[in-house]
């Protein structure tokens, strides 16, 4: 279904609603966060990537290139000024003036100057004119009446030589928790009032118990899914998901003007292909990997668009502005047996490596000091980019960090389902759920059978 099948002219008025009342991710404004784990979320990654396929990143040219992050939430402009030079211009947008208050108290012990603006990306009226180095748009295009005349919009933006990064829902494998917004839909439980999260939260709950596959769902979620409420509500109350498969963004982003350089495959699940943030996946191979379930993961892309070379600017890939080799590797490296085997040293030499070539400081080739890593590690920390081909003189190594991991990805088990439309319970707590709201109580067998289709494979 495309999205303007979906959409309504309040959509970003309800979505702008939600994000006041629940700024995401919500995280408390003094706890402490990571910096080391956005290491692959900023313009200088990007152009790292860029590289490898013989780009031309519009960053290396010009002493203040301009970065917007489209979306920002009230987190990643914190994150994003451990990352971008002082050199860059950074732009947080979005549309919810709560989260950038947020956002502003969280980055003011970071003494960096940024350019804050609330406005909706789907308004042409609001100036967001100028050639931009680097777009950053995460887990905000399904989000949108239109994501393809935004992202049409990016292509516009971009300078010759941009890149971009963007996060989208992985739809195929989101049927469950669709099932699950449509069963509260019906239900009449909304994200602003605290009772009736409970009541979708209470519902969950029940399931679980029921449904030992859903249960497992559950479990492999973040921790704070279900405590956090901005985290549940925008799981499974969110005001809009577009549901786009990964042929619509293909088509979406070519006709953008953009090119996929990269595919961040976070938790491995695409090892049996070469390596998907050097080479990305055909959509052939990633389609039938998501109706299997092998690829359960969003869709983490870096883009760019076609430019020429040009002088490279004095001041746009120097020193970081924080010594982040002094901080440990990010968490996403770990649970990986082949890079858990590594010795902290190892792990870490890998990591201030990174950095340097990041920041565009002398590094020497590694292949001295990585040539004695067991080869699977090398191969899981390129898929992680922690390594480029360029880090290497070796063809051979080269050549390893591109090839497969793996012959075969099995699917994951099929878990047999519980009997929830049966369950006299359950029954009895719809019912009175739709009582209480005042809805018609013929909906009980539509709800109960989004609750059964949510736990089948």
């Amino acid at each position: 279904m495309g999205p303007m099948a979906m959409t309504q002219p309040d959509i970003g008025a309800r979505v702008k609603a939600q994000y006041e009342a629940f700024p995401y991710p919500h995280y408390p404004l003094w706890i402490p966060l990571g910096s080391q784990e956005a290491y692959a979320s900023n313009s200088l990654f990007a152009a790292r990537l860029s590289d490898q396929g013989g780009g031309s990143p519009a960053i290396r040219r010009g002493v203040a290139p301009r970065v917007l992050l489209a979306g920002c939430g009230d987190v990643f402009p914190y994150m994003a000024t451990f990352w971008e030079p002082r050199a860059h211009r950074l732009t947080a947008l979005d549309l919810s003036a709560r989260s950038l208050r947020r956002a502003r108290l969280r980055c003011l012990p970071r003494l960096r100057g940024i350019e804050w603006r609330q406005g909706n990306l789907e308004d042409t009226e609001a100036d967001l004119s100028g050639d931009w180095s680097h777009i950053d748009c995460y887990g905000v295009l399904h989000h949108l009446a239109d994501p393809g005349r935004v992202l049409r919009r990016f292509g516009a933006l971009l300078a010759s030589g941009g890149t971009a990064r963007i996060m989208v829902y992985n739809s195929g494998a989101r049927a469950w928790i669709r099932h699950l917004q449509k069963a509260f839909g019906l239900l009449g439980l909304t994200a602003f009032d605290r009772g009736e999260r409970e009541a979708a939260r209470g519902l969950l709950d029940a399931l679980a118990a029921l449904s030992p596959g859903l249960a497992a769902r559950f479990a492999h979620m973040p921790g704070d899914s279900f405590a956090n409420p901005a985290r549940f509500v925008d799981t499974f109350l969110h005001a809009r998901e577009a549901r786009l498969g990964a042929s619509y963004w293909q088509g979406a982003i070519a006709a953008a003007g953009l090119r996929v350089t990269g595919l961040f495959d976070r938790y491995g699940e695409l090892d049996d292909l070469p390596n998907p943030l050097l080479r990305p996946p055909a959509l052939a191979d990633l389609e039938a990997r998501i109706s299997d379930r092998r690829f359960e993961n969003n869709l983490e892309l870096y883009l760019a668009k076609p430019g020429t070379a040009g002088d490279a600017g004095p001041g746009a890939m120097r020193a970081l502005p924080s010594p982040q080799a002094w901080r440990p590797p990010p968490r996403v490296w770990s649970g990986f047996p082949e890079i858990d085997a590594l010795t902290r040293g190892q792990r870490r030499r890998v990591w201030a490596h990174g950095i340097a070539r990041l920041s565009g400081l002398p590094a020497a080739p590694a292949d001295a000091w990585a040539g004695i890593m067991p080869p699977r590690a090398l191969q899981r920390l390129a898929r992680l980019g922690a390594l480029f081909p360029d880090d290497f003189r070796s063809a051979e190594l080269r050549a390893l960090l591109i090839d497969p991991m793996e012959d075969f990805m099995e699917p994951p088990e099929t878990v047999a389902p519980g009997a929830v439309r049966q369950d006299r319970g359950l029954r009895a707590r719809v019912e009175a759920l739709l009582r209480e709201r005042g809805r018609d109580g013929k909906l009980l067998e539509a709800v109960m059978r989004r609750l059964d289709a949510a736990q089948r494979p």
